[in-house]
Formats: structure tokens, C-alpha cells, sequence
């Protein structure tokens, strides 16, 4: 074949490897009840789903009291013995706001002995879900594939040398705090251990390790043994700088546990929504996450605990087959500074050879840099230009119900942009000058990466290091291989691609700017290596102008497609409040007037007694009057001494709501809510979650003189019976339905 048609082989070649890559990670298949009794099923684990997950569970509700007591009973028909800890969970950070979340928690806590044991294996997954939800992903998935796996190493007759608890805890979705309570108790093994955290956040897709403690070198040595080790340490890095990201891995944290957060992120549009039911499970994925849940409990319930205290960070990533790929942070930097020498090498052997300048280099791998934001900022463009004509989906928590045309959309505008500053670059600086530019901007950008966090350049080091060395090899061999040894050493950057480029899309198509984009441009930057001799001589301007208007047309049909319905309902932020002092109530939104909320709301933010009711409230309107009684507030002791006034109280809801919520003004120096002392003291009040029927007892510190505070009582909207749902929509978990009175004290 002649150069240009083997060019063009070899590009569509590392697409191929690309499309492979990317469709071999995904889950697929499944096994059934007829599996042997020591295998994980995920047929036998959808059994579990099934029974937790009928209805919505949150927590201060009989159904949740239902779905603990039988997930209570099940670990002990297991053998384990099997408590429910009682306790008061909080926030476990700074208060989000000028309040925070508080409540009675019930966490179920299963523990199975060790023979031996150097510290405590705890699998760990949530049983509330939110009010309008049943949590079948979210997270009866995770229960589930807990409860089997623990069932399967009985059923395999295996005792683990260290001690495994099951830790299901409540109130995760109302703030983390099941998992406080448990860390705050001080429960944890104080040899250590580690803790295993299984999460959802959506109905499908990769089962991830995207977040884990630092040093995380024995963490990942384990992990690499799993049948399916998903995860690189740049994705891993970004969720460690994500601190306040709500899963029970920050409460869990300062324990001293080693821990490692675990999710699926794929088909997020029913992320806490009505239909995440059992019908939207994908069994291929709870085969996956199982598997990898039995592997690594297996593992870490026989090795010394004691040791990886002292290990460093690693830099890894995926790759097919099941295999992880572990190198050291030293490595990492031995590469960067090898492929740069590489690259530079390249550009002086072409420059020998007469075919390059340093300037047109210079010029060439400038312009390629500068490519990488213009590729990041095309794609959040398209979604910001998609949302701006269909603006429902800005209310959307990540995606559409069939984002799979827009993320296209997203792929092909990265094509543009790198298509049009190829063709750029070739008219300014030539084709020679633009490959080797190429090679020098790629080694140069994992450079700097690699100076900021080595463990987050593994990606592109490693992709950059293959295609130099590659391009270096061509010196040494004959003009009819120089192709295929080319593309041979850029396989790599086509395999990375893959096992990074689609599971970052299916994390969201908001966040596809800052997780596939850039690594589809600098990856992408190396295929266009085998376009020297290939790219049209004339007319080379119509290959970016048909990606842009490809572009369009994807975006046109998602459009067209994607559609809210009864079965696909979109999200209505609303909440009811009732002034129970004036007998007069609102409609409040986070969120402008929609298509929907407009008949309740205007765009005025709620002011008087309604000012701070729902938090950034930007739109409100007249509701009718519901004879809801207010909470109640007594007095149990009030004393006052030269500098403070010791004020201690009982707030009760008399109409049983799920939440208690009290707000006060600047002064208050100490708090203590249900027995429990909370420090540092959010600035202007709490909402106490799961409120038992006789009210909680609260202790105020405050300055000397009267006070003003407002009790508040709410239950979820949808539950209040005070608007009808709307036929394609939803409330969203925060569309409360609530009544405050004030009162000076």
C-alpha cells in the first residue's frame, strides 16, 4: 500500500484498539443462582435488592425501620454477630452554609471473628436511600454485593485470619451521618485496618476505584489482584482533592483506616430518582462490583494489616484484560525526563536530515499545547450550547436520560478542534515540523504534569514515553516499516484512550470537559502522527469543518431523541413553606421558573420570615394555607449567669416529621443536640434527621438577653400531598413540604 492509504490504515487501526479497549472494560455478563454456593451471584445478590428496595427508605421512616430490621436479620442467618448501633451523626465537616445536618442514626454493625487477626476488614455500603427513591443502585447494589460476597465466603468454608464486619450505615444521604456516628463513637479497630466503601451514582456503568487514602501502595497491590482493577491514579488523585465529594469515605477518613470509595457512575440520569428500581439494575455490573468485592475482602481478611503503613503512592492505570498496571512514582519521573531527551532527540535527528527547523518545532508544538484548552473549552461549549436550548437539563443532577448522542457530540468537537490546528499547523510550520512538535508537546506536557503530581501524569508518560521511543526507532529501520514500528509504539496511547476516554463520559456529560476532553486531546495530539503522509494536500480544511459539522448533527439528534416522559420524568426543585405565626405561605425555588415550576413561582427571592427558608433561593410565589400545627418548643432550664445564658430546650414536631430544624442568630457559643456536643458551632442552626417522637433536647450557649430563634418542622413535598407531581417530572430529595414558627426566649 502506498504511504497515504497505509496512513490512513494505521489512524483507523488505533481507533479500532480504542472502540476494543473501551467496549472490553465495560461489564458483560452475568452469573445466575446455578453458580457453585463459594462464587458471587449476581442473580442471588438481585435477591437482596429486591427486598430493600421495593419502595423509598430514608431514614425517620417505617420503611427504613423495615429494611434495616431484615438486612439485620439476613447477616445473622449468615452466622455474624449482628448489632444495631444506635447514635447521633453529624456532618463530618465544616458546616456546608451557615447550618448543618444532624440525626438519629441506626448503623448495622456484623462482625465475623478472625483466627489471627492483625486489625479489621469493614465492607461498607448505605441502607437508607433518599424520599424519592428506592435506591436499588443507590445503594441496595453495594448492600447487596456485601451481603453476598459474605455469603460466599461462608459458603466456601474459608476462616479469615482477620476480623470482617459488615457496616451498613444509616443517614448517608442525609449527610454522611451514620458513618460520623460510627467514626465518632470511637468503634473503629484501633489496630487499624481497612474499609471498603461501595457507592452508586447512577444505574450502570464501570465499577471504579476512584478515591482511596494516601499512601495508597498496599491499597493498590491488592486492588491490582481483583478481577477487574478499574481505576489510574490520575482519577484517583483528582478524587482526593475532592474532600467534601458526600461519601461515607469522608467520615470514615480520619479513623485512621485505610480506605478505599468504589462506584459505578454510568447511566446517571437515575441517580436518586424514582425509576432507580430493580428493573433498572444492570446484573453485569453487580457481577462485576461483586466479584471485585469477594476478591478484595478474600485478600485483605488473610494478610498482615499491619503492614503498609509505611508504603508510598504508586502511579497505575487499567489496562484490557483485567490487568493494572503499577509502576513507582520514580519510574514516573525517569520517563518524563527520558521521553523529553527522546523527543528532542527526534527534532534534532529530523533537523539533521534537513526536513525540520527549531522554529517550525517550536511553532508546531506551541500551537499543539495551546490546542489542548481550545479541545476543553469546545467541549464544555457544546454542553453549555445544548442546555441553553434545552434549559430543563440545567435542573438535571448530571445527564439525560440518552446522553449517548451528546457524548458524541462531545468526542467529535474534540476531533475538530485537534483536526483544525492539524491543519493549521501543517500550512504553517509543514508536516515534518508538525509531527515532531507533536512529540515535544506531548513529552513536555507530561513533564509538567509529572512536577505537579506524579501519580496523575501515569497516562500520559507512558503514552508520551511509547510513541518517542517509537518515533526514535524509525531511524533504525527501513522506510516501508517506519509505519508500522510507529504504530506499534502509539498502541499504547490507543489503549490508555480507551480505558479512559467513554468512563469518563458516562461519570457526566457536565463534567466530560475536565475528564474526557483533555485526555482525548493530548492522547489524540500522538494519532496524528500517522497522518504525515496521509492528511489531503488540498483542500485539508474540510476535514475539520465536517467534524464541526458532524458536531451539529449530534447534538440535533440527541435533541431530537432525548424527550421527558412519565417513565423518563424530569427533576422540579419546589418547596412548600408554611409561617404558621401569620397563617400565610410560599413557594420556593433554588432554581428560575421552568415549563413546570412557573405556574407556582416568579423570579423573586423569598424575603421576610421566608428569607432563608431554602437555601439560595432565587424564586417564590403565593401557596395556599395547609392547618398544619407548628413544632413545639419547651423550656426545660434557663439560667443566667454574668457572661452567658444557659438555655436548655425540647423540640418536638407534633405532626411527626421526618426533620426538626432550629435557627438562631449570631451569639451562640456552645450547642448540644440529642446528647451530643457539636463543635465547631455552625453559625446560624441545624436540621436534626430522624427525630423520635418524644422531640430532642437542645442546649444553647448564648449571650446575655433575649433570643430569637425559628423551629421548623418538614417532610419531603412528595409526601405532603399539597401539590400534584407532575406527570413527567419529579421532586427532587430536597423539595421539602414544611411549617416554622418564631419564638423569643
Amino acid at each position: 500500500m502506498g504511504s497515504r492509504v497505509s496512513g490512513v490504515v494505521a489512524f483507523v487501526l488505533l481507533l479500532v484498539v480504542v472502540v476494543l479497549t473501551a467496549w472490553e472494560q465495560q461489564p458483560h455478563g452475568y452469573r445466575d443462582t446455578a453458580a457453585p454456593t463459594g462464587e458471587f451471584s449476581a442473580e442471588r445478590a438481585l435477591g437482596t435488592v429486591r427486598d430493600i428496595a421495593a419502595r423509598p427508605h430514608p431514614m425517620g421512616t417505617a420503611e427504613h425501620d423495615r429494611v434495616r430490621d431484615r438486612l439485620a436479620a439476613q447477616l445473622r442467618e449468615l452466622g455474624l454477630d449482628t448489632d444495631i448501633r444506635s447514635g447521633v451523626g453529624r456532618w463530618p465537616g465544616p458546616p456546608e452554609g451557615d447550618s448543618t445536618n444532624l440525626g438519629r442514626t441506626a448503623d448495622i454493625v456484623a462482625r465475623w471473628p478472625g483466627t489471627a487477626a492483625t486489625g479489621t476488614v469493614y465492607l461498607v455500603a448505605h441502607y437508607d436511600s433518599v424520599p424519592n427513591a428506592p435506591g436499588a443502585n443507590d445503594d441496595g447494589v453495594g448492600v447487596a454485593a456485601i451481603v453476598e460476597s459474605i455469603r460466599a465466603l461462608r459458603a466456601s468454608g474459608e476462616r479469615p485470619r482477620n476480623d470482617v464486619v459488615v457496616l451498613l450505615t444509616d443517614g448517608e444521604e442525609a449527610g454522611l451521618l451514620g458513618a460520623e456516628a460510627f467514626a465518632a463513637s470511637g468503634a473503629a479497630d484501633p489496630r487499624g485496618g481497612v474499609a471498603i466503601n461501595l457507592e452508586a451514582r447512577g444505574a450502570g456503568g464501570l465499577p471504579v476505584l476512584w478515591r482511596l487514602t494516601h499512601p495508597d501502595g498496599e491499597s493498590i497491590r491488592v486492588f491490582a489482584a481483583v478481577p477487574h482493577p478499574n481505576t489510574d491514579s490520575l482519577s484517583t488523585t483528582l478524587g482526593g482533592q475532592q474532600s467534601t465529594s458526600g461519601s461515607d469515605f469522608t467520615a470514615l477518613e480520619p479513623t485512621g483506616l485505610r480506605v478505599m470509595d468504589w462506584a459505578f457512575t454510568g447511566r446517571t440520569a437515575y441517580y436518586h430518582n424514582p425509576f432507580d428500581d430493580l428493573d433498572h439494575v444492570d446484573p453485569a455490573v453487580v457481577q462485576q462490583y461483586g466479584d471485585n468485592t469477594l476478591a478484595a475482602a478474600r485478600e485483605f481478611a488473610a494478610r498482615d494489616l499491619r503492614t503498609g503503613s509505611d508504603a508510598s503512592d504508586s502511579a497505575y492505570t487499567s489496562l484490557p484484560f483485567g490487568v493494572l498496571l503499577v509502576l513507582p512514582l520514580w519510574l514516573i519521573v525517569v520517563l518524563a525526563v527520558v521521553t523529553v531527551l527522546l523527543a528532542g532527540w527526534v527534532a534534532w535527528r529530523m533537523r539533521r536530515t534537513g526536513e525540520v527547523s527549531y522554529g517550525r518545532v517550536f511553532g508546531a508544538a506551541a500551537t499543539a499545547v495551546l490546542s489542548v484548552p481550545i479541545t476543553i473549552g469546545a467541549a464544555y461549549g457544546v454542553w453549555q450550547a445544548i442546555t441553553l436550548i434545552r434549559p430543563e437539563y440545567r435542573e438535571l443532577f448530571v445527564d439525560p436520560y440518552r446522553p449517548q448522542w451528546y457524548g458524541a457530540a462531545i468526542l467529535m468537537v474534540c476531533v475538530a478542534v485537534l483536526a483544525g490546528w492539524y491543519a493549521l499547523s501543517r500550512r504553517w510550520f509543514g508536516a515534518p515540523a508538525t509531527a515532531a512538535g507533536v512529540l515535544v508537546a506531548v513529552a513536555l506536557i507530561g513533564a509538567v504534569v509529572t512536577a505537579l503530581t506524579p501519580p496523575g501524569a501515569v497516562l500520559v508518560v507512558v503514552a508520551a514515553f511509547a510513541a518517542a521511543l517509537g518515533a526514535a526507532l524509525t531511524f533504525a529501520v527501513p522506510d516501508r516499516w517506519r509505519l508500522p514500528v510507529l504504530t506499534l509504539f502509539l498502541l499504547p496511547a490507543a489503549v490508555l484512550l480507551g480505558v479512559t476516554a467513554y468512563p469518563g463520559l458516562q461519570a457526566g456529560l457536565a463534567g466530560a470537559y475536565q475528564l474526557t476532553a483533555p485526555v482525548v486531546a493530548v492522547l489524540g495530539l500522538l494519532f496524528t502522527l500517522t497522518l504525515t503522509h496521509t492528511w489531503p494536500q488540498r483542500r485539508g480544511v474540510l476535514v475539520p469543518a465536517t467534524a464541526v459539522v458532524v458536531t451539529v448533527a449530534l447534538a440535533a439528534v440527541g435533541l431530537a431523541v432525548d424527550r421527558f416522559d412519565d417513565r423518563h420524568p424530569m427533576t422540579v426543585r419546589l418547596s412548600y413553606a408554611l409561617d404558621a405565626d401569620h397563617q400565610v405561605a410560599q413557594w420556593i425555588s433554588p432554581l428560575e421558573p421552568n415549563r413546570w415550576t412557573r405556574d407556582f413561582v416568579s423570579s423573586t427571592a423569598p424575603s421576610g420570615a421566608f428569607e432563608g427558608v431554602v437555601p439560595d433561593a432565587v424564586a417564590s410565589g403565593p401557596a395556599p394555607v395547609v392547618q398544619w400545627p407548628a413544632p413545639t418548643v419547651d423550656v426545660l432550664s434557663d439560667r443566667t449567669e454574668s457572661d452567658h445564658r444557659a438555655l436548655r430546650l425540647r423540640l418536638r414536631s407534633v405532626r411527626g416529621a421526618q426533620s426538626l430544624q432550629l435557627r438562631y442568630p449570631d451569639g451562640v457559643t456552645g450547642l448540644r443536640v440529642a446528647g451530643r456536643d457539636i463543635t465547631p458551632v455552625p453559625p446560624h442552626g441545624f436540621t436534626f434527621c430522624a427525630p423520635p417522637a418524644d422531640g430532642i433536647d437542645v442546649e444553647l450557649t448564648v449571650t446575655p438577653g433575649p433570643l430569637s430563634v425559628r423551629i421548623g418542622d418538614n417532610v419531603w413535598l412528595g409526601d405532603a400531598g399539597v401539590a400534584d407531581t407532575p406527570p413527567d417530572g419529579f421532586y427532587w430529595q430536597n423539595g421539602l413540604a414544611g411549617v416554622f414558627t418564631t419564638i423569643t426566649l
